[in-house]
């Protein structure tokens, strides 16, 4: 080889090798503009939040030279993230709006914690922000545990009064409660700063046939709002279209339930009920209300100064005792006579014919059979399969009442469940015997071989439920046990 082309081919070698030098040091070597560090701007100095719960940490940064990268430190959540703008995009970027979301540990047990956020730019120049971290959030708005229905009675007396109660909590703190009668010009504003409220007051009405209407609005500290109504008709003794049974002690018993409690009971005749009920225990003590979420402003039990007669008013009435258990008895009762009597009875209907073999396939029998055990098939529950009968979650029979079946099941707050009864099929048929609901949100009765599917039943507090059902009386609870 000459010494011209040796020339030339090392020229080539040196341009080759500064080439490829530039290049790999494109992204490290950028000529400044103004010099300063990045501008970064969070939207707020304070996040409130919970454990558990996902928060964003949003704002913005700019830098005229280019911006490198933003990070997010804190030891106590194990967050180190860096977001490489030169790994992301291809061309330099000037602005940069911050949105990046984080979920706490439902463990975390701090009070707060600050979060350091650095940008940098291209220069290496760096601009730090401290983003302060709290436990304190509230999310949730206000819950009533106890309140007036949405349509209840007063009746006319001497002096008429409407026994106004109610409980509220917050998971937090509430703020005040205002309560409003417009049409007797009633207002009143509590102020609470506190997790719970129970409210009692006795309000004077006219003593002439009207209709009020109950407002109640509770905030809490974050401003979340809870609101009710009521109407309330002030009459004589009305003849009730629905009354129902209450062996529950309290209003917030009443209120817990997912649904069948209190539970609705026969109206045979003008002012004239029938409940039929099943004392698991002697002494139980039992009520007839005809409002479902309060015993205000009507109860009947047994007057205090005659226990032969009924009273309406929950301060003068006295529970009926059932003497013995593990026994069916009929409560007859006239809300005009105040007249009342009870007694024990046997069921004439046959029990559910638990363990007894169904054929699989009715048709052909050749294709096996099983015993017959019922179950309830649905969604939301736990350890059974989604709508599917050869998976249920099983149904036990009482040991001293064959028409009575029992479930315990443990739920989170914010489970969705909804389920009918059915008969257990290893194929996943749906045979009989079934049963649903006389409707499909806070059903009152079970319908045999027919009814309404489920609505979605809201799981509000986290713990263990239990699920009775009565084939005799048609009637089942759904309620918190702990």
């Amino acid at each position: 080889m000459d010494k011209r082309k040796l020339v030339y081919l090392c020229l080539f070698c040196l341009i080759s090798t500064l080439f490829f030098i530039g290049c790999s040091d494109k992204d490290e070597k950028f000529a400044d503009v103004d010099g300063l560090p990045p501008i970064l701007t969070l939207n707020g100095e304070q996040i409130q939040t919970e454990a558990g719960r996902e928060f964003t940490i949003e704002g913005k940064i700019e830098d005229k030279d280019g911006i490198r990268s933003i990070r997010m430190q804190n030891t106590e959540l194990e967050l180190d993230k860096t977001i490489d703008l030169l790994a992301i995009y291809d061309e330099l970027q000037y602005f940069y709006d911050l949105k990046y979301k984080f979920k706490t540990s439902p463990d975390f047990t701090g009070d707060n914690l600050t979060i350091k956020i650095t940008a940098t730019d291209v220069g290496n120049r760096s601009t730090e922000s401290n983003l302060l971290i709290t436990m304190d959030g509230d999310f949730t708005p206000p819950v009533f545990t106890a309140a007036p229905d949405v349509a209840i009675t007063v009746l006319i007396k001497n002096e008429t009064k409407l026994n106004l109660k109610f409980s509220v909590e917050d998971d937090k703190m509430l703020d005040y409660v205002d309560i409003l009668i417009p049409e007797l010009n009633y207002t009143k504003k509590i102020t609470v700063n506190a997790k719970n409220l129970d409210f009692s007051e006795t309000v004077i009405l006219p003593s002439e046939a009207a209709t009020y209407n109950l407002m109640i609005d509770a905030f809490d500290k974050f401003g979340h709002e809870t609101s009710l109504s009521s109407v309330i008709s002030v009459s004589e003794m009305p003849d009730f279209e629905k009354m129902y049974l209450t062996d529950v002690k309290n209003a917030a018993q009443l209120n817990s339930d997912v649904f069948g409690i209190p539970m609705l009971i026969e109206h045979t005749a003008p002012y004239t009920y029938r409940a039929r009920y099943y004392s698991e225990a002697a002494g139980t003590e039992i009520r007839f209300i005809p409002q479902k979420t309060d015993f205000n402003p009507i109860c009947f039990g047994i007057d205090v100064d005659d226990n032969t007669t009924l009273t309406d008013e929950p301060d003068r009435s006295l529970p009926i005792v059932l003497p013995t258990g593990k026994e069916y008895y009929e409560i007859t009762f006239n809300t005009k006579t105040s007249q009342y009597s009870f007694n024990t009875y046997k069921p004439s209907d046959a029990p559910v014919a638990i363990g007894s073999m169904m054929y699989l396939d009715p048709a052909n029998p050749d294709q096996g059979s099983i015993p017959l055990e019922i179950g309830l098939v649905g969604s939301g529950l736990p350890n059974s399969g989604n709508w599917d009968p050869a998976n249920p979650y099983m149904l036990t029979q009482d040991p001293d009442n064959p028409y009575l079946f029992t479930a315990e099941v443990t739920l989170s707050a914010g489970n969705v469940v909804g389920f009918i009864i059915q008969t257990q099929h290893s194929w996943g048929w749906w045979p009989e015997p079934f049963w649903r609901w006389d409707r499909a949100n806070d059903p009152e009765s079970n319908v045999p071989n027919g009814g309404e599917n489920p609505g979605n039943w809201n799981i509000t507090t986290s713990g263990k439920y239990i699920f009775k059902f009565d084939s005799h009386l048609l009637r089942s609870r759904f309620y918190p046990i702990n």
